[in-house]
């Protein structure tokens, strides 16, 4: 008998390891098992799109090996790794078996209807018997990829981080709760390295400067310290001073000075028609949901660049859509000139919202997977509790204090952690859909071919059909 299971590296996956333990003990049969492993290729900036073709890392066989070992014992085992879309790949491999085994994730009917399921997509186009196990109940921990315990932070890298810090510090204002988001990070630090320490030491600047020297990384310290000045409606004078001496320190030029302040001051111009209030309790609430979900999936999927250069211009299309979905939640509620620079800062503050994005940048560098997955799930999660506190801060009448509002984005995050494990087979294919098309339009903005309100234009036209796929 030839079975294939379609696996990934998660909780789902464990839970068909042990129905197939069960199974194949109590078996006599001769059995051959194709562990089928769909990764996505690793996008960098320096090289070109990779195709089907790619050869995916060895590390994923690794991975599925672990999970798999309890199985060797029991049946024939091989395992097959490609790059394939999720569900032709499946659909592809499964005409020479007798059964293919998937898992399927636990969703509530407003996530079944949005997201959809690979399991139905499979089930209505196979052409032998689907097994179906369901998501466990209990807990059980996810299988850490086989990269080193303490990951290994470049120099330059760690010095844009004290940068960064001189930034945040520089008003003297930094709150107990912008501190908690940081240590929820610090699992991805050097071992003996820890957040209140970074945040508690004297940084001396122009040593740290001196360290960035490459132009990427000295453009990126640039661009992220004057994004978190940008997000307070008035910056303090210490911060500005900063700015000047990070430019003045890399001598950066005047275009490129320009290109980086439109992308992160246009980021807070919100274009788009003005939505008509809904006083249906009901819809409204149907409607809202419907969009904070959409603006989730689509963030993430800009968060997935593994690419720093490039990310910073795809941040600035998740940032506009999270404008974008504050401005919309107050119109329909009735608050058409609800201000969403002033409540971004009062939900998150300038240093909570990009406190894992940077950190999982950083990271990827030489853990790309980890620090691409962190940053995905970390934009849904930010967008998802965005929307939540929005419509909360509404629904009160413009009330909400911005200590309530921070209390109520943490809670939002931790809900939104879980709908986006729920869901993550769907997001992580609309990733693969679409970031070979947002790459090469971010490649087309950075060389100066797209001006950034055409790019947002043209991102956002790639992502809607996400949501007419997924209606």
């Amino acid at each position: 008998m030839k079975i294939l299971v379609a696996a990934d590296i998660s909780p789902n996956t464990i839970a068909i390891v042990d129905f197939l333990q069960a199974w194949l003990e109590g078996t006599q049969a001769k059995t051959q098992v194709t562990v089928l492993h769909i990764t996505e290729p690793e996008l960098d900036y320096e090289e070109s799109a990779p195709s089907h073709e790619t050869l995916p890392s060895s590390r994923g066989k690794a991975e599925l090996q672990e999970l798999f070992h309890s199985l060797e014992s029991l049946c024939d085992l091989d395992y097959l790794i490609t790059t394939e879309e999720f569900g032709d790949s499946i659909l592809k491999y499964s005409q020479s078996v007798n059964l293919i085994v998937m898992g399927r994730r636990k969703r509530d009917q407003l996530q079944e209807m949005l997201l959809g399921s690979l399991s139905q997509f499979i089930l209505h186009r196979a052409t032998c018997p689907l097994l179906i196990v369901p998501e466990l109940e209990r807990s059980l921990p996810l299988i850490t990829p086989a990269t080193p315990e303490t990951p290994i932070i470049s120099p330059e890298a760690l010095a844009r981080l004290k940068v960064l810090i001189c930034v945040v510090k520089a008003d003297g204002v930094l709150d107990e709760s912008e501190k908690v988001q940081l240590r929820a990070s610090e699992r991805l630090l050097p071992l003996g390295m820890m957040w209140d320490k970074l945040l508690d030491e004297s940084i001396d600047l122009p040593a740290e400067l001196a360290q960035i020297t490459s132009p990427v990384e000295q453009e990126l310290t640039y661009y992220t310290a004057y994004r978190l000045i940008a997000t307070k409606i008035v910056p303090h004078p210490q911060e500005l001073r900063i700015i000047e001496q990070i430019k003045d320190t890399f001598s950066l030029d005047a275009t490129t000075i320009e290109q980086l302040h439109g992308l992160v001051n246009q980021s807070y111009t919100i274009q788009g028609e003005t939505v008509q209030p809904i006083k249906d309790q009901q819809q409204r609430a149907e409607v809202i949901d419907q969009k904070i979900l959409y603006g989730a999936i689509a963030t993430s999927v800009l968060g997935a660049f593994p690419s720093p250069l490039l990310s910073t211009y795809t941040e600035a299309a998740a940032l506009d859509i999270q404008f974008a979905l504050i401005s919309e939640i107050g119109g329909i509620w009735g608050y058409p000139h609800l201000e969403p620079q002033s409540l971004f800062e009062g939900i998150v503050g300038s240093l909570g919202f990009v406190s894992a994005w940077l950190t999982a940048i950083d990271i990827a560098k030489l853990l790309p997977n980890l620090g691409t997955n962190l940053a995905a799930s970390d934009a849904f999660m930010a967008t998802w509790a965005i929307g939540k506190t929005t419509n909360a801060y509404c629904e009160s009448q413009c009330q909400l204090s911005s200590i309530t509002l921070r209390q109520m984005f943490k809670q939002a995050r931790k809900e939104g952690e879980a709908i986006y494990r729920q869901n993550e087979w769907a997001i992580v294919e609309q990733q693969n859909t679409h970031k070979l098309q947002i790459k090469k339009l971010t490649e087309e903005i950075r060389a100066k071919k797209l001006t950034l309100d055409n790019y947002k234009q043209m991102v956002r036209q790639q992502l809607f059909p996400l949501q007419r796929q997924i209606s």
